[in-house]
């Protein structure tokens, strides 16, 4: 059970419905982590910036993309 409760895209107010159609229309599907930042309006614009920023507009491959994720755990010691 989550402890911050995850704002649903159809009881949402208009301004956090609009980030989520952004967001979609980038090609991302509505995922916990969004609904979670839909709770406060503010953080969900400047969060998809971040996501437009490291994904859409990403020219990298994603497979050494992949592999930057990979190594960057390898450094880091985390288990992925």
């Amino acid at each position: 059970m989550a402890r911050i409760p995850l704002v649903d895209a159809a009881s949402a107010p208009p301004a956090v419905q609009a980030e989520f159609e952004a967001l979609e229309a980038l090609g991302f599907g509505v995922m916990n982590v969004f609904k979670v930042f839909g709770n406060h309006a503010g953080i969900l614009p400047a969060f998809r910036h971040l996501v437009k920023a490291l994904y859409a507009d990403n020219k990298l491959a994603p497979r050494y993309r992949e592999l930057a994720y990979l190594r960057a755990s390898q450094v880091n010691a985390c288990h992925y």
